[in-house]
């Protein structure tokens, strides 16, 4: 147990929650996401911290759409992750009124878009899994913020 304390700390200083820690461990793919999305801190610029991430269940084709709240007026980095049985994972970003902010529509596995948040802080993420090689695959994002944790 004292090997998971920098651990928990880490995650609460990132604003994670323990809550959410067994149920993805029930998942081989939802683990195998987290820990990418950990990945991500790594890659993301310098300067952003982690805000906020989810993971998603998926089927080939589908789309999906995820509300959130960012700081306002502020420089925003939010990355897509798949499973292993992905090969292609599209990403939009729109705000409240349904203007597209920022989008990455490239044949990949890994959407990263940046753009700078407006003034309400309120965005919808859009996630369009468009090629899977099985019925369905898990998806992840993380969203970045430029600033002081």
């Amino acid at each position: 147990m004292l090997h998971a304390k920098p651990f928990i700390a880490a995650l609460s200083a990132a604003g994670l929650s323990l809550a959410a820690l067994p149920a993805m461990s029930q998942n081989v793919h939802i683990s195998r996401l987290y820990e990418q999305v950990l990945e991500n801190i790594e890659y993301t610029k310098p300067g952003f911290f982690l805000d906020s991430f989810g993971v998603v269940r998926l089927n080939e084709g589908a789309t999906t759409r995820i509300e959130l709240d960012v700081p306002t007026n502020t420089a925003i980095e939010i990355m897509g992750d798949c499973d292993e049985d992905c090969t292609d994972l599209d990403l939009g970003i729109y705000n409240a009124a349904g203007k597209l902010l920022g989008e990455d529509r490239y044949d990949d596995y890994y959407p990263i878009v940046s753009f700078v948040s407006e003034d309400d802080g309120r965005l919808a993420l859009e996630l369009d899994l468009v090629d899977c090689d099985a019925a369905y695959c898990y998806t992840a994002y993380s969203v970045f913020v430029e600033g002081t944790e």
